[in-house]
């Protein structure tokens, strides 16, 4: 594919304000911009739910299980200890203890069917969670987590997304994962060379799907990355309502909302906020600039 063409930087006469992203923060934002403003700019407090919990024990326990650096599959019995050992409690609370021993025996159930799918097949893993940090141009930093680094068959690696999710997605969705191909890119960045596929692994009901590399359109990924970072540099902040706001963690903060339904003022409060500031950031750079242009033209320059 051909190479990125990048952005130009928001503020041409200065550097752009260095920014790290990750998949999650960019799906954030493109879900809506205030719930990014929110948990990453005004870092409000989030409250851990219980599928949040259950999902990080099970990539725990898959994370151990896939590490073993053994010829022969691990015992379910090891996936089943990692889970207890790394079982996250913190979205629980307040729950009843059978509905909590609903949920763990739910993780137990999908792990077992997990060790049916891989044991006769296993290979442990080249790694798993594996961070990176990536520059891509612009000022901004790419960071994450890959979840499994497969060895494949033909000696190259294949990358796969634990999701715990109930539904699988397409190989349509797959391919425009931006979450996968910042993943590729990050595995050429780490090991010098291209993943041979990618793939979403639904753990819940045991399907995974792989595209080939070629597929995953990386340079789109980067310019999608970059707009979002624009838009983050430029204050662009507003609210975008719709269904996913039942189950929003600052739902309570949110001007887009009164009572149960959209608050018209509230939002453009916000939009006039973020006006005034831009406003307020201009009229100090056009000073700046203004007493550059003094020192080395003179006053009749600027008449």
């Amino acid at each position: 594919m051909s190479s990125v063409t990048l952005p130009a930087p928001l503020d041409r006469v200065g550097e752009p304000t260095p920014l790290r992203l990750s998949f999650s923060r960019v799906d954030t934002y493109e879900t809506c911009a205030l719930k990014y403003r929110f948990a990453y700019v005004d870092e409000l407090p989030q409250v851990p739910g219980p599928a949040l919990s259950w999902g990080s024990s099970i990539h725990a326990a898959l994370e151990t299980w896939w590490d073993q650096k053994l010829p022969d599959p691990p015992s379910v019995d090891v996936l089943l200890q990692a889970l207890f050992d790394r079982w996250d409690d913190d979205g629980f609370a307040g729950m009843d203890r059978d509905e909590k021993v609903r949920w763990y025996r739910h993780a137990q159930n999908v792990l077992r069917r997990h060790h049916d799918r891989h044991a006769r097949t296993y290979a442990p893993a080249v790694a798993t969670e594996q961070w990176f940090e990536l520059e891509v141009g612009n000022a901004v930093t790419v960071v994450g987590s890959i979840d499994h680094v497969a060895r494949t068959d033909s000696g190259g690696i294949g990358i796969v997304d634990w999701k715990t999710n109930r539904k699988a997605k397409t190989r349509a969705d797959v391919s425009d994962s931006l979450q996968l191909a910042v993943y590729a890119l990050a595995a050429r960045h780490l090991w010098g060379h291209d993943p041979d596929w990618v793939a979403l692994e639904f753990v819940v009901p045991g399907i995974r799907v792989t595209v080939p590399r070629d597929q995953i359109d990386v340079d789109a990924a980067v310019v999608r990355i970059h707009k979002v970072a624009d838009r983050i540099r430029s204050e662009a902040f507003d609210p975008r309502p719709s269904a996913l706001c039942s189950w929003c963690d600052f739902r309570d903060e949110c001007p887009a909302f009164e009572g149960d339904g959209p608050d018209v003022a509230g939002t453009a409060l916000v939009e006039l906020r973020r006006l005034q500031r831009r406003s307020e950031r201009d009229r100090k750079r056009m000073e700046s600039l203004e007493a550059v242009v003094r020192t080395r033209l003179g006053d009749d320059a600027l008449a």
